[in-house]
């Protein structure tokens, strides 16, 4: 968490992530990162990394003091970023967090990283056909819920993989099913 010291300094704590990689039932990939220092900021992770990349530069600017301020985010999620602190909460309610700009910084930096990482030779394929045999071949281990016969999720090297099957799925080989994933991110 972020907060203020007596002498108005910014304490920044160490961040851990956790990742995601989500196939939803059209057979679109979601890549999400979850920060654990700034509450709700995983709806960042619906930026794509053109949106990343742009942000990045212009929160470079906002901490190297060329650009006053910014306001950024996504549909549901506003961040308004000077120089040290940044504000951000959803739109739709009315409180409003603080934390360092420099934290936002860092973490669409671990976004934009994990999410080229996805996609650099289609990466996410690879890695999500391997949670796919896993959950194929022992599914009820891997039920998000007991009475689910759709939901699954496994955590494969510190990724969370949160695969929603459609009936047929089982029948597919890992080619067979990787082949259907659209990338969307």
């Amino acid at each position: 968490m972020v907060g203020e010291s007596k002498h108005g300094q910014i304490k920044i704590k160490k961040m851990i992530y956790d990742y995601y990689l989500t196939v939803i039932k059209s057979k679109n990939v979601i890549v999400e990162v979850v920060p654990s220092n700034l509450i709700g900021a995983s709806a960042l992770s619906d930026m794509n990394l053109g949106e990343i990349t742009e942000t990045l530069s212009e929160l470079n600017e906002v901490i190297a003091g060329q650009l006053s301020d910014l306001t950024w985010g996504t549909q549901f999620f506003c961040i308004v970023s000077e120089g040290n602190i940044s504000w951000y909460g959803d739109y739709e309610k009315v409180e409003r967090y603080q934390a360092s700009t420099i934290s936002f910084r860092d973490y669409l930096i671990e976004l934009k990283n994990f999410k080229e990482q996805c996609a650099a030779g289609d990466y996410y394929k690879t890695i999500i056909g391997q949670a796919f045999t896993a959950i194929k071949a022992n599914p009820s281990q891997f039920k998000s819920w007991a009475t689910s016969d759709k939901d699954f999720s496994i955590t494969i090297n510190n990724i969370t993989f949160n695969l929603f099957f459609d009936l047929n799925d089982f029948n597919l080989t890992e080619s067979q099913y990787v082949a259907q994933l659209k990338r969307d991110f």
